[in-house]
């Protein structure tokens, strides 16, 4: 067609006027939808009609979801976008575009509330051209082979013609015998298409690095791209090719952005020039007749006296009268709905046009307004406490402390123990709420402690204390640790840490209490003594009685050390550990074999400290005395 003087002239002019538009800056802005009328005509397909619908609607919600910016691979652009075109955007186109419903045509047997499909009705021998369907986008769906998925003028008129298809690559459902491409499965076909009727060139333009398709966010780039580039950076010209637009030749799977240059290119091209489109939206698209149609719902929610919520609908917008029902009912002329129960209601209003309003609603009941007007606490275990509740509803109510048994017309609970209750309370039309009380078991009984001794023993616990009860009524009994007892309160021979008492008088109050012991090494307790025997004679003869001398103490012994001498003063042995024994033997000869003493009397000398090693304010002690050795 470029060929022909006239075509080429008339596409000039077209390219002219928009590029003057987008250099002035004067580019009205999208407030409003563009919603351009679509109407889809198989041809020589063999489809049927309720497959063809099914594929046109399939198709309308790609071009929808692609042009503004919502289809779910969008997310992929913005991974890669950053590190490969950091100074491209894509850009949310405000054109979409509805599958017509209204004001068809008459001579193809379709009916208001019909989708604009046709089945082998338009005259193929027209060359994709027919001047009934003028006013519309249209889709011309058949065979075209030889390799070619489409095809679309550069720069549509709306006056009959359309945008080329063939089946294999038409929307993204295999049905009716057709099956969709598994390369072009996601219907992008159409939507590079559409972006040449809305006048967007190839990326390369006429071909080479010197061409220009008029979009000045597209980087220049020599020819199409194929394939699935998944993430590649491709530079053949100057800057990295932009793969991922829909007016390349990738898969469908790797097209899923237009640029912002490429948005604000089609904008102007359909509010400058297919405002015949835009014009027949408004009586052939159901849609565009309900833009703006909505409702108002407000609801009050059912008070506890039951059967009394309220739904109340104000249509906006539309043309009336209006429907307006309310599932479930009951019905309502002037859209109030009154006497609701509580539940899940659905809200539908249609306006004269079939447009439709739907919102689901949730009433809610009130709980009753219910007051704990008083709770008397029991006097050390008496079963004295008491709790009041009222409801302050106009409705009866009933009354029940344990959890529904029993139901009593006042909400007064006597001879109570202590504890926690909760009070049911409940109308006859089912509106139920509840109380929270806790009863509490009141005593002038306290705990006091007295002549406490912490741990001052390193080999055994020596605490004590003694527990007073105060306020109590005689006999009283106390228990340590829930173990052991005493009429007495008190306490011995406890090990350091945290413990707990309890008193029960004779009229059944209670107290409980914590207490701590700790240690203290300052100074050793009277209860904590250490005795260290040394005998006073050894007889080494091998009866295996009385064969050794040793040491023999109460408490553990450290620092020790001793040493026995002869008469003349010689040391025969010693030793620094407490556990020894000396068979009477010379030092370094200390064995049967070896070099023994004579019998004789033998003295020695024994210093130690005794305790722990914790004890340190322990003084050394010091021992001497004398030892027979027989034979």
């Amino acid at each position: 067609m470029m060929g022909l003087p006239s075509a080429a002239k008339a596409h000039q002019a077209k390219v002219d006027a928009v590029n003057e538009l987008l250099q002035s800056g004067n580019r009205d802005e999208c407030d409003n939808p563009l919603i351009i009328p679509v109407a889809v005509h198989f041809q020589n397909t063999g489809i049927p009609l309720d497959c063809a619908i099914e594929m046109a609607l399939s198709q309308i919600q790609t071009l929808n979801e692609d042009f503004s910016a919502t289809n779910p691979d969008i997310d992929t652009w913005y991974d890669l976008q950053p590190s490969i075109w950091p100074t491209i955007d894509n850009k949310e186109s405000c054109i979409s575009f509805c599958l017509a419903t209204l004001n068809h045509p008459s001579g193809y047997g379709l009916s208001d509330g019909d989708f604009a499909v046709t089945i082998n009705d338009v005259d193929n021998d027209q060359n994709d051209f027919d001047g009934d369907w003028a006013g519309y986008l249209n889709f011309w769906v058949r065979p075209i082979g030889g390799g070619t998925l489409g095809y679309s003028p550069l720069g549509g008129s709306g006056n009959g013609d359309g945008v080329t298809c063939d089946p294999a690559y038409f929307g993204s459902v295999s049905c009716g015998g057709n099956s969709i491409s598994g390369t072009y499965d996601m219907g992008r076909t159409i939507t590079h298409e559409v972006g040449h009727y809305l006048l967007l060139e190839h990326p390369w333009g006429s071909g080479g690095c010197s061409s220009t398709d008029d979009v000045s966010d597209t980087p220049v780039t020599d020819g199409p791209q194929f394939g699935c580039p998944a993430g590649q950076t491709i530079v053949n010209c100057t800057a990295p090719i932009l793969w991922p637009s829909y007016m390349d030749y990738c898969d469908d799977a790797c097209l899923f952005m237009f640029s912002e240059g490429q948005v604000d290119r089609m904008e102007t091209y359909v509010e400058n020039s297919l405002q015949n489109l835009l014009n027949n939206a408004v009586t052939s698209c159901q849609e565009t007749l309900c833009i703006g149609f909505d409702a108002m719902v407000s609801s009050v929610d059912e008070s506890c006296s039951g059967q009394d919520g309220n739904i109340t609908v104000e249509p906006l917008g539309g043309s009336g009268p209006y429907a307006i029902t309310l599932v479930p009912g009951p019905n309502a002329i002037n859209g109030s709905f009154n006497g609701l129960v509580e539940g899940s209601y659905t809200v539908n209003v249609v306006d004269q046009n079939g447009c439709e309003f739907t919102e689901s609603v949730v009433i809610h009941r009130d709980a009753p307004n219910l007051s704990l007007l008083d709770v008397q606490n029991e006097y050390c275990s008496d079963g004295t406490g008491g709790v009041e509740v009222i409801a302050n509803e106009p409705s009866t109510f009933q009354y029940s402390i344990n959890g529904g048994a029993t139901w009593f017309l006042e909400g007064v609970f006597n001879d109570l123990n202590s504890g926690s209750y909760t009070v049911l309370a409940q109308n006859s039309t089912g509106c139920q709420g509840q109380v929270e009380a806790v009863v509490l078991n009141e005593s002038n009984l306290n705990i006091s402690y007295s002549e406490r001794s912490n741990v001052n023993c390193t080999w055994f616990d020596n605490g004590s204390i003694r527990v007073q009860a105060n306020g109590a009524v005689e006999p009283v009994e106390f228990v340590l640790d829930g173990i052991e007892t005493s009429n007495s309160g008190w306490f011995d021979l406890l090990s350091a840490g945290q413990h707990f008492v309890e008193v029960i008088d004779a009229v059944g109050c209670t107290a409980e209490g914590l207490f701590e012991i700790d240690f203290d090494f300052s100074t050793i307790g009277e209860d904590c003594p250490c005795d260290v025997f040394v005998p006073n004679a050894l007889t080494p003869d091998g009866d295996l009685i009385n064969e050794v001398l040793k040491v023999q103490a109460s408490c553990p012994l450290y620092d020790f050390s001793i040493q026995i001498f002869d008469r003349w003063g010689h040391v025969v042995f010693q030793s620094n550990d407490p556990e020894f024994q000396w068979h009477g033997g010379y030092e370094g000869s200390d064995n049967y074999q070896g070099y023994y003493v004579e019998n004789n009397i033998y003295t020695y000398r024994m210093t130690y400290r005794w305790g722990s090693v914790e004890a340190n304010s322990v003084e050394t002690q010091s021992q001497v005395g004398w030892v027979t050795v027989m034979r």
